[in-house]
C-alpha cells in the first residue's frame, strides 16, 4: 500500500475561514456568537451536575478557530447535541503564542460550565500520524501484538522510544483461500502527543483522548450519528494542497490515501486559463475569490472583482480538469481496493472540503466515479439527535464541525486514542477482570454468611422460644423457694451426708477385703492381713467438733499384708510389680509401697515372699 500524505484536520478550513473574516456580512459571527442565556439554559444546574459523566466535549483546534461541541450520551447509541460552538482567534491568540493557554482555558470553561468530570477528547494534526492497513496470519490472542508489530515495522521503519504505536483488530478477512486477520495501525510522534496533553493539564482540564480527524469521521458513522448504508463507503475531503480519501467498510476506517491535489490546483487552472485571455493578469487571490463565488454560502462577486458577470457554469467549465484529476485518483485508489485486495465495491462517497461546499462538485464526483454522493454534513437538520440545539448556519459552516463533532462522539471503547492504546485496555481489562473476581468472591462471602446468620437468627428464636416454655412452667410451681427453705433442704442433706460416713466407716473393712479378693491373681497367696481403720466409730462426731472434711478422717488408715508370688523365678518379681500396679490404680487405695521382697527356696521351686504397706483413700 502506497505511503498515506495525510493533512491536518483544520488546514481544510484555512481559506473559506480567511473569506468569512474578510467579509463583514459573512455567516461567521452566526456561529462565533453565543445564542442568548435563554437558550443556553434549557435545565436547571442539578439536572446538569446529574448528567455530567456521560458528557463528551469534542475540541478541534484550527489554524484560526476553536471549534467546541458537547454531546450527552443516554443510552447506548442514543446521543443527544447539547452545544456547539466556533471561536475565532484573536490577535495574540492563535496556538503557538504565549495567550493561547489563556485563551483556551477561559473559553473551555466558558462552554463547559459549571461541571466538573467531563470527557473531553481533542485532536492533534493528522499529518504526524502514519496509518496503514495491513492483514497478518490467524493467529491466537497473544500472538496478534507481536504480528502486527513486525508486520507493521516490515513497512516503514520507527523508533519506539520516540513513536506511540497502536492497533485495532478489525475482523477476519480471507485472502487468496486464507484467512487472515485485517489490522488497522498507526504510529505518532510522543513529542506531539505529550505536548497537546500537557497543553490541557496546564489549564487544569486533563483531557481524557486525544485521536485525529479520520478516527473522528470513524465515530461519526460507527455511531450511526449519519445513517449510512451497511456496505462501504468513502469520505472524499477536498484540502488546498491536498486530498484525502477515507474508505468505511460497517463503521471500521479500513483504508486512508493522500492526493497532491486539492483547491489550489482548482485555482490555479482558472488563473492560467483566465490569463490567456485577458491582458490583465489576475492574481491567485482573485482566482480563489472567482472559485469560492461559485458556492451560495460565500459572497458573490461585486462590479470591481475579476470575472463579475462570468456564470457559475462556465467557471466550473474551467476548473473541471482539475476536479477530473482529482477523481480519477480517488477512481484508482476505489479499484485497488476491490480489485487488488478483493474487497467490496464503494456504495457511497461523501464529500466535504476547505472551499465552501458547492453541490455541483458533489454531484460531479459521485457521476464520474458511478455511484451515490453527498456532503458529509454532521448537522444536517434530519439528523434525529439534534432536538432544538441546531443554530441557523450554512452548510458549508455545519461541514466544517465534522473534527468536533466526531471528537465529541469518541469512547475509549471504539475510537482510537493516542494517549490510551492497546497495552493501556489490555491492563483496565486485566483489572476489570481481578475486580469482577474480588466481587464474585465477595458476593459468596457475602452469601455463605446470610447463610450462618439466618441459621443462627433462627437458632436464637428457637432457644428464645425454649426458655419462654420454661419461664411459663416455672411460673405454674407455688410456692416459689424462700431462704427457709433453702435452709432446711440444706440441713437435710448434711445429715445424709453424715449418715453416708457413718456407713462408709462401719463397711469399710468389708469394702478393703472384697477390693483385696478382687485384685489379687491366682499366682499369689496372701499369708497375713493387717487393718488400721483408725478406730472411728459411727457416734464419733459431736455436735461441736465436726469431723474433717472428705478423706481427711481416715488420715493413718492403712493396710499391711504379706504373702507370696509363686511360678517361674524369671517371673516372680515382674508378678509382685504387676500386683503393686494394680493395687495403685485402685480407687479404694491411695497409695502402695513394697516393705520388703525376698526370694526363698521351696522343695519345688523358689517363692518370693513380701510385705506391703497400702494407704487407703
Amino acid at each position: 500500500m502506497p505511503q498515506p500524505n495525510e493533512i491536518s484536520s483544520t488546514e481544510k478550513l484555512l481559506d473559506v475561514i480567511r473569506k468569512k473574516e474578510d467579509s463583514a456580512t459573512g455567516p461567521s459571527p452566526k456561529v462565533s456568537t453565543p445564542p442568548p442565556a435563554g437558550k443556553r439554559q434549557k435545565s436547571p444546574p442539578a439536572k446538569v451536575i446529574s448528567l455530567q459523566k456521560y458528557l463528551t466535549i469534542g475540541v478541534d483546534i484550527g489554524h484560526e478557530y476553536l471549534r467546541l461541541v458537547k454531546i450527552k450520551k443516554s443510552s447506548e447509541k442514543k446521543w443527544e447535541l447539547l452545544d456547539y460552538k466556533s471561536i475565532p482567534f484573536l490577535p495574540g491568540t492563535s496556538k503557538g503564542t504565549a495567550g493561547f493557554a489563556t485563551f483556551l482555558q477561559s473559553e473551555l470553561n466558558t462552554f463547559c460550565g459549571l461541571v466538573k468530570g467531563l470527557d473531553i477528547w481533542v485532536n492533534m494534526s493528522t499529518a504526524q500520524v502514519d496509518v496503514r492497513h495491513i492483514r497478518i496470519p490467524k493467529v491466537t490472542k497473544k500472538q496478534i501484538e507481536n504480528a502486527v508489530y513486525w508486520t507493521f515495522k516490515k513497512e516503514t521503519a520507527f523508533d519506539e522510544k520516540e513513536s506511540i504505536f497502536d492497533f485495532e483488530v478489525h475482523g477476519e478477512v480471507v485472502e487468496q483461500g486464507i484467512p487472515k486477520l485485517a489490522v488497522m495501525a498507526y504510529t505518532a510522534p510522543k513529542s506531539e502527543v505529550e505536548e497537546v496533553k500537557d497543553l490541557f493539564t496546564g489549564i487544569g482540564l486533563p483531557v481524557t483522548g486525544i485521536s485525529i480527524t479520520p478516527f473522528a469521521v470513524q465515530n461519526i458513522f460507527r455511531t450511526e450519528w449519519i445513517p449510512t448504508l451497511q456496505g462501504t463507503v468513502a469520505s472524499l475531503f477536498i484540502g488546498n494542497d491536498f486530498s484525502r480519501i477515507d474508505i468505511f467498510s460497517r463503521g471500521n476506517i479500513v483504508m486512508t490515501r493522500g492526493i497532491k491535489a486539492g483547491t489550489n490546483s482548482m485555482v490555479e487552472t482558472l488563473m492560467e486559463a483566465l490569463n490567456e485571455k485577458s491582458a490583465t493578469p489576475i492574481g491567485i487571490g482573485e482566482a480563489r475569490k472567482m472559485l469560492f463565488s461559485m458556492s451560495p454560502d460565500s459572497p458573490p462577486l461585486t462590479e470591481k472583482d475579476v470575472g463579475f458577470g462570468l456564470p457559475k457554469e462556465d467557471i466550473f467549465e474551467i476548473v473541471s480538469p482539475a476536479l477530473e484529476r482529482l477523481v480519477r485518483q480517488a477512481e484508482r485508489t476505489f479499484e485497488y481496493y476491490t480489485a487488488t485486495l478483493g474487497n467490496e465495491k464503494v456504495e457511497k462517497i461523501y464529500v466535504s472540503g476547505a472551499m465552501n461546499i458547492y453541490m455541483p462538485i458533489v454531484k460531479y464526483v459521485g457521476d464520474q466515479l458511478g455511484m451515490e454522493n453527498d456532503i458529509l454534513d454532521p448537522l444536517n437538520p434530519q439528523i434525529p439527535y439534534l432536538g432544538s440545539t441546531l443554530k441557523t448556519v450554512s452548510v458549508s459552516e455545519r461541514v466544517a464541525f465534522i473534527p468536533a463533532l466526531g471528537l465529541a462522539l469518541s469512547d475509549k471503547a471504539y475510537t482510537p486514542n493516542l494517549i490510551f492504546t492497546h497495552k493501556d485496555k489490555d491492563k483496565e481489562t486485566s483489572i476489570a477482570r481481578i475486580n469482577r473476581m474480588i466481587f464474585v468472591v465477595f458476593i459468596l462471602v457475602v452469601c455463605v454468611c446470610s447463610g450462618i446468620l439466618i441459621t443462627q437468627v433462627y437458632a436464637t428464636s428457637q432457644k428464645k422460644t425454649t426458655i419462654a416454655t420454661l419461664q411459663k412452667q416455672l411460673s405454674q410451681y407455688h410456692p416459689r423457694i424462700d431462704q427457709q427453705v433453702v435452709m432446711q433442704v440444706l440441713a437435710r442433706g448434711k445429715e445424709q451426708q453424715q449418715l453416708s460416713k457413718v456407713y462408709s466407716q462401719r463397711y469399710l473393712g468389708m469394702a478393703v477385703i472384697g477390693e483385696l479378693s478382687a485384685l489379687t491373681p491366682s499366682n499369689i497367696r496372701l499369708t497375713s492381713l493387717k487393718m488400721n481403720l483408725g478406730g472411728m466409730m459411727p457416734d464419733t462426731p459431736t455436735p461441736t467438733t465436726p469431723p474433717p472434711q472428705g478423706g481427711a478422717s481416715m488420715a493413718g488408715e492403712g493396710i499391711t499384708i504379706e504373702g507370696v508370688v509363686l511360678g517361674d523365678r524369671k517371673e516372680l518379681d515382674a508378678s509382685l510389680a504387676g500386683y503393686v500396679s494394680k493395687l495403685g490404680a485402685s480407687p479404694m487405695f491411695r497409695e502402695t509401697n513394697v516393705q520388703s521382697s525376698t526370694v526363698k527356696p521351696l522343695k519345688k521351686g523358689e517363692v518370693l515372699e513380701f510385705t506391703l504397706i497400702i494407704k487407703i483413700g
